[in-house]
């Protein structure tokens, strides 16, 4: 019997030790109250997006550029010669197709006889000096570099940056 007596003051006392353990913890914390309008957080600034990289300003001067040669080739004319293809006629040579922008001069040739056309300066050298055919020299370099460019584009000669003074002879058109 004492050792019944001993189990059970033993268990009393775990009993009594636990029972602070089972409801003496702290409640939760209440959720913080939203800000005053007063203390109101400004939502911030985006950030402002980066500036266009050099490849992308140089592909949209180029795309311009092309837009503009397209609007020369229309306004000065030229499709009245070249049609508005390109394609040419009996009298008058493609300047976009198979044929267009040989390097020698084709035998019936009138303006172009002794010119070939290697580098895409020789094209603009002899756009500027020689077209409207009625207005001969009457292209500024600008116009003229970019009719020349829509025509290289045309003819699937890829150009990596507007056609310019600064490029035009190392660009080869073979």
């Amino acid at each position: 019997m004492v050792a019944a007596m001993n189990r059970l003051a033993l268990a009393l006392a775990v009993a009594v030790a636990l029972i602070p353990a089972c409801g003496g913890s702290k409640p939760a914390p209440a959720p913080a109250a939203p800000p005053a309008p007063s203390e109101a957080v400004a939502p911030a600034e985006p950030a402002p997006p980066p500036p266009p990289s050099a490849e992308v300003l140089a592909a949209s001067a180029l795309a311009e550029q092309y837009e503009v040669g397209k609007q020369v080739y229309t306004d000065k004319k030229c499709a009245s010669c070249h049609e508005d293809s390109g394609a040419g006629n009996a009298k008058n040579p493609a300047v976009i197709g198979e044929t267009a922008l040989a390097a020698k001069a084709p035998t019936k040739a009138k303006l172009r006889k002794k010119v070939t056309f290697t580098t895409a300066k020789d094209v603009v050298d002899f756009v500027k000096a020689k077209m409207p055919l009625k207005e001969p020299g009457t292209l500024t370099d600008d116009e003229a570099h970019a009719v020349v460019a829509w025509l290289l584009d045309s003819n699937k000669i890829a150009l990596s940056a507007k056609l310019d003074a600064s490029n035009a002879a190392a660009l080869n058109l073979r």
